[in-house]
């Protein structure tokens, strides 16, 4: 049976242990039981794009190295970490579920804030940084119809209509299970697994804070537990990643008491795909 496997990106914006990129070093703190390898930056000179490309080609080694007798859980400061998962595991096949308050569908040629995070779907995507992307080893672009985003409600102007008309999938606030089945469905033939990420903004702050980013009109801990389990029930989770996770909004810990909620419910899923397919078979 395939480990869950630790893989620690403590950078946000390419600086390490900082707002966001403190949250992974938090995680761990409650994960202590599994093993973890954290990917730093080699980089004399930080530097926001460059350092940030650096830690996802080195996050994709270390996930393609750990094979497949690890389940690859991503703690990331970043959601553009999903990157390097992704190439880290193969495209192919893949279905991505990003639960996100936020799209993170602008491009360099859309932002208005210059902030590359906001473009991560983008560039998973190939619509962006298409040349820094390639550095990726085994990068391969997610076809945008292999992507449903839930829990989305802050976009930037316009960013919604956008992902629309690309053909992406938006299950939106409040979660309807029926819907996420529609979309999931979908997916079919052409998915074979699914890699989870969770933005952990897509929490309602009435449930917790998670960083300076955090929208009133999200999901509940229970709300995203209970999607990832409708996911597992229809495909393999292959991998997980939680990212965007600052301490300090954290003040009574109950986010990242819901952080580790959500692991353990992506590393059951990934058991309960096969168990449940095995007992039908």
């Amino acid at each position: 049976m395939n480990r869950p496997h630790l893989f620690l990106v403590p950078y946000d914006s390419g600086a390490y242990n900082v707002r966001m990129g403190a949250g992974p070093l938090r995680l761990r703190e409650l994960l202590s039981e599994l093993p973890a390898q954290e990917i730093v930056s080699r980089d004399l000179f930080p530097a926001e794009i460059k350092t940030t490309f650096e830690l996802y080609r080195s996050l994709a080694d270390a996930v393609r190295e750990a094979g497949r007798s690890a389940f690859p859980i991503v703690l990331a400061g970043n959601c553009g970490a999903v990157s390097g998962l992704a190439s880290g595991i193969g495209a192919e096949g893949l279905g991505v579920i990003w639960f996100d308050a936020h799209g993170d569908f602008m491009t360099p040629e859309t932002t208005a804030t210059g902030f590359l995070d906001a473009q991560a779907i983008s560039i998973l995507t190939g619509r962006c940084w298409t040349t820094l992307a390639a550095s990726i080893p085994n990068f391969a672009p997610v076809p945008i119809e292999h992507v449903i985003h839930i829990g989305g409600r802050d976009h930037n102007e316009g960013e919604r209509d956008t992902m629309t008309a690309a053909g992406l999938a938006l299950v939106e606030p409040p979660l309807r299970d029926a819907e996420l089945i529609v979309a999931l469905d979908a997916f079919k033939p052409r998915v074979t697994r699914l890699l989870v990420h969770v933005d952990l903004d897509v929490i309602d702050p009435a449930f917790g804070t998670a960083n300076g980013y955090a929208a009133p009109g999200g999901l509940s801990p229970d709300d995203v537990i209970r999607a990832i389990r409708i996911c597992s029930e229809r495909f393999p989770i292959a991998a997980l990643e939680l990212a965007s996770f600052d301490p300090a909004y954290d003040t009574d810990g109950r986010i990242a008491a819901a952080a580790a909620r959500i692991v353990e419910q992506g590393s059951a899923g990934r058991r309960f795909h096969r168990e449940r397919c095995q007992s039908t078979g």
